[in-house]
């Protein structure tokens, strides 16, 4: 197995057990949702499990992917038509689940979840009878047939404006209207924005790596390192999306949460251990991408503190 494809394994075993919310599959993987109609500025596309994957316009997205944005924009299209505008400063993950309905003949039924950690978005629901299910720390917003605003302020409350319908029902406290824009700096400190960054850079590093590797400039154990690291900061991504939901009004979503930290935690574990024996296998223990709670980190994708192998 390559190193990407235990990257995306161990990934994807991580972000499952936060999604026990829904009872029924996922759509396949090898299905996109939706497409990446515009984008402009910095842009971050976590995509199928992995970071690194270059943004352009028709790119497909899948359930379980993340759009990111710094001082950018972002438009997805999803396939029944529904949009998501996305603003600056945003962090944002896309989910369908297909679900039966009815108590004797069953009918199938798309479930669509968006869950907005950071930032703003602009909506307007599409043609096809999809439940849409909007997600942030303290809300949580079901809607069809409805255009508006949801954004999150920078107190951390849920703001929703609709210039179209209304919400289908509503869980938890948000306000009604447009939240002030999070200013670039508030947002680089907070914790999912921040290990976004930082597990970008990594999977940037680690692919640059394995370039090396190829080339015959570095050791294996070099790629095992940066493959410990981008495991390492891939996990503590999920763990501050999970900490993040521990707030959640749904109780499911509270109790997928503390799964997933769980998970996450014992995923750092490993990772740790995995960089210990590549540098006991001769891999440059100076090479190492700042964690996300380092204060000196920048958000600026692709820093690292000592790039050993570019």
């Amino acid at each position: 197995m390559s190193c990407l494809s235990k990257r995306l394994s161990l990934f994807l075993s991580i972000v499952s057990s936060f999604f026990i919310l829904f009872s029924t599959p996922a759509f396949c993987a090898d299905e996109p949702i939706a497409t990446l109609t515009e984008f402009s500025g910095t842009v971050l596309i976590n995509s199928r499990g992995s970071w690194g994957v270059e943004p352009r316009e028709n790119l497909p997205l899948y359930s379980q992917d993340k759009v990111v944005t710094r001082i950018g924009n972002a438009t997805i299209t999803f396939n029944d038509g529904a949009t998501l505008k996305i603003k600056n400063n945003s962090n944002v993950l896309i989910e369908e689940r297909e679900k039966e309905k009815g108590l004797t003949s069953k009918v199938k039924a798309i479930e669509r979840r968006v869950l907005l950690f950071l930032g703003k978005l602009m909506f307007k629901t599409g043609k096809e009878k999809v439940e849409t299910r909007f997600e942030t720390s303290t809300a949580v917003l079901g809607i069809r047939g409805t255009a508006g605003i949801l954004s999150i302020g920078p107190d951390g409350r849920t703001y929703i404006h609709f210039t179209e319908g209304a919400a289908a029902y509503t869980i938890g406290d948000f306000i009604e209207g447009v939240a002030t824009d999070v200013p670039v700096k508030m947002a680089d400190l907070n914790p999912v924005q921040r290990a976004t960054f930082v597990a970008n850079a990594a999977a940037d590093q680690l692919t640059r790596t394995e370039a090396k590797f190829v080339a015959g400039l570095v050791p294996q154990a070099q790629v095992a390192l940066a493959k410990g690291i981008a495991d390492e900061v891939s996990a503590w991504e999920l763990l501050a999306y999970g900490e993040y939901l521990l707030e959640s009004p749904d109780a499911a979503v509270v109790e997928g949460a503390r799964k997933q930290i769980i998970d996450a935690r014992k995923a750092i574990e490993d990772a740790k251990k995995a960089q210990q024996d590549a540098i006991r296998d001769g891999a440059d223990p100076a090479f190492k991408i700042f964690t996300p709670d380092d204060p000196g980190f920048d958000v600026t994708p692709g820093q690292t503190k000592k790039d050993t192998v570019s």
